[in-house]
């Protein structure tokens, strides 16, 4: 395969032409075609370094490009006036310290990702929050995350036992999909995602509700990701509240251009068996059947306490493992390489690119 025909391929599996020229040329391990490129592996979800399952040396061991690392912004977890705000900043701070330390290196816009990370050096990490609830109502609050270097927020974020809703909008645990009393996204929740798009920041529907969803892919300038969840049976047409996504739900993502990032979360039972690699594979093959391969990747929540992983995930140093399932599944080296990066830089890039467009 000559090299013009490769990168038209990758153009196809969802590596723009922006994203090609930002791209600087590297090595390509995957069964050793065309040794002269390389490509990227993003975690779109995942936390702090420091639990046992989510180490800087295991982010090492599987030779990321670069992991997001989401501070907590939700109301839930801290105590007093503006504690999301507050608690966001002191999180966004030690990400700062550990740059400072020279642990971290803080990607703030898509060229610094590298195709070849460093064995021992800084991680790459885009900085992200996990819940709008540390913005409040405060629109300016947007533009000072942005200055700190952040470059995707989560609009919403609940729990099994507590609720997300927010002033920008609702979570999907709250709601079923048919569930008249979800509001879905605020006007405040409009002004926010405006002034995302705006910046060039990622916005992140992971947790919000179908309406909520909707309703940011409707009024959205810029690609949109839901960063960690895993999709239904295509058979299946409705769902209670949830962290599963509906097929009409993942399509007004792929309606934007966005990405779908699924995660190593195992489950049993009706109506999802996900406890294997294969499993995972599987339910990528279907989701490729309906949309392609240009809008699906990786978001392990690693850090985050997942209740229960898939067979042999210990945590991302086995990210080599499900690229071995989905070898085996018949997947080739583009769809592989889109799913583990390309798909997502494809977006980060647009997002960054979206705040230079004539229409602001």
């Amino acid at each position: 395969m000559k090299r013009r025909e490769f990168l038209s391929k990758l153009v196809r599996y969802g590596l723009s032409a922006g994203v090609l020229s930002a791209v600087p040329v590297g090595r390509l391990s995957a069964q050793g075609l065309l040794p002269a490129l390389a490509i990227p592996i993003i975690d779109a979800h995942a936390h702090v370094p420091g639990t046992a399952e989510h180490t800087f040396d295991a982010i090492r061991s599987a030779k990321l490009s670069a992991t997001t690392i989401a501070v907590m912004g939700d109301n839930y977890t801290a105590v007093g006036a503006d504690s999301a705000y507050i608690k966001a900043l002191e999180s966004i701070q030690l990400v700062h310290d550990l740059e400072a330390a020279g642990l971290v290196r803080i990607v703030r816009q898509p060229r610094d990702i590298p195709l070849q990370p460093s064995p021992t050096g800084p991680i790459h990490a885009i900085l992200a929050i996990e819940a709008g609830d540390a913005i409040g109502t405060e629109i300016e609050r947007v533009n000072e995350f942005y200055n700190l270097g952040v470059r995707m927020i989560t609009l919403v974020h609940g729990t099994v036992s507590r609720s997300g809703d927010n002033a920008i909008g609702h979570d999907m645990r709250s709601y079923s999909s048919s569930d008249s009393s979800d509001g879905g996204l605020t006007d405040f929740g409009r002004q926010v995602v405006a002034r995302m798009n705006r910046l060039g920041m990622v916005v992140d529907v992971a947790h919000a509700s179908t309406q909520t969803l909707f309703d940011v892919a409707a009024c959205a300038r810029a690609p949109i990701i839901d960063s960690h969840t895993s999709p239904l049976p295509p058979s299946v047409t409705s769902r209670g509240p949830g962290r599963l996504r509906l097929y009409d739900e993942m399509a007004a993502i792929v309606e934007t251009g966005g990405v779908v990032c699924t995660w190593p979360l195992a489950m049993g039972g009706n109506p999802v068996t996900r406890r294997t690699f294969a499993d995972w594979v599987e339910e990528i093959k279907v989701f490729k059947m309906y949309f392609g391969m240009r809008h699906i990747g990786l978001g392990t929540d690693g850090g985050g306490g997942l209740p229960d992983r898939i067979q042999g995930w210990e945590d991302i140093g086995d990210v080599g493992l499900l690229t071995d399932a989905m070898r085996a599944g018949g997947l080739g080296t583009l769809e592989i390489s889109a799913f583990m990066g390309l798909n997502f830089l494809r977006v980060f890039t647009r997002c960054h690119a979206a705040r230079q467009l004539s229409w602001w």
